[in-house]
C-alpha cells in the first residue's frame, strides 16, 4: 500500500504571444510563475491591489516582502514590493467562486 496521493498544484505560466507565418497569433507558454505581484493578483481575483493587500494582510493569502529589512524610522517593517504565492491566490478565488 501506498500514502496518499499527491496534491495537484495549481500553476499560472508566463505566457507569449507569437505571430505565425501565416498571420495567425499563437500564445505560447514560457514557464510556471509561482509567485505574483499585487496588480497581477488584483487581474486574477477581478479586484482592487488595495483589496489584495488587505487579503494578504488578514492571512486570507499568503506571501512576502523580498529584499533586506531595513529598520525604518516611521515603524513600518518594509517599503518591499509584496510578492504573493500564486497557489494561495489562485485557492482563494476557487473558494470564493464555491460560495
Amino acid at each position: 500500500m501506498s500514502g496518499p496521493a499527491p496534491q495537484p498544484k495549481l500553476l499560472i505560466w508566463e505566457s507569449d504571444i507569437v505571430q505565425a507565418g501565416d498571420g495567425r497569433a499563437v500564445v505560447t507558454a514560457k514557464k510556471p510563475v509561482s509567485h505574483m505581484s499585487c496588480k497581477q493578483a488584483a487581474k486574477v481575483l477581478g479586484c482592487s491591489e488595495w483589496t489584495v493587500s488587505s487579503l494578504y494582510r488578514e492571512r486570507l493569502i499568503e506571501g512576502f516582502k523580498p529584499g533586506a529589512r531595513k529598520q525604518r524610522k516611521d515603524g513600518k517593517a518594509s517599503n518591499a514590493a509584496l510578492r504573493l504565492d500564486s497557489e494561495s491566490v489562485l485557492r482563494y478565488k476557487a473558494e470564493i467562486a464555491a460560495s
